[in-house]
């Protein structure tokens, strides 16, 4: 596994190739779009039955730009509501992995710092989110990432997801949290 890390004008680019896949294969991108909100000190996780935490986010829709979709998917995954015009540019993460539909999955999750407004309501999950009993956690960022730490250590099969929010969660306590 190759990781890359940069700091780009006022955005940090986080990028990791598993080597996973055929090089010759056929080649699938997606984008996505997460945010990072913090309240009294924690931060909004989402959490399914693995129990790895990851703040909440999804796929983009055609034609919505990656601000509208972050606040789209947090308030599907959620129930929180993203305070209009607080979205900030944070990172994008940036993986190449063997995919599910083609050979080689290339993807770009964009995360950005946002406010959450009010208690927070009801969530709008898929079938597959669902299913996993996906819910919103608020948490210590420390926390968080030796949750996700632990998962990896005890051998566990860490999927991308996890390892792609390991290192923003790094990131942000690198910096001190949320800037």
């Amino acid at each position: 596994m190759r990781i890359l890390y940069r700091v780009a004008i006022g955005m940090i680019e986080l990028a990791f190739d598993l080597m996973n896949y055929s090089p010759q294969g056929r080649v699938e991108k997606r984008t996505a779009a997460r945010g990072i909100a913090r309240r009294d000190g924690k931060y909004l996780m989402v959490v399914g039955s693995s129990g790895a935490c990851r703040f909440p986010g999804g796929g983009v829709e055609p034609g919505e730009s990656l601000a509208d979709a972050m606040c789209r998917e947090v308030k599907e995954e959620s129930g929180y509501s993203v305070r209009k015009g607080s979205a900030r540019e944070y990172a994008v993460v940036r993986e190449r992995r063997k995919g599910l539909i083609a050979d080689i999955l290339e993807m770009d999750s964009n995360y950005f710092l946002c406010e959450v407004e009010g208690p927070g309501g009801e969530q709008a999950l898929d079938e597959g989110e669902a299913a996993d009993g996906l819910r919103p956690v608020w948490m210590g960022l420390e926390e968080a990432l030796a949750v996700n730490r632990r998962l990896e250590n005890a051998g566990w099969k860490v999927s991308p997801r996890v390892m792609r929010e390991i290192l923003v969660m790094e990131c942000l306590l690198e910096e001190g949290g949320m800037p």
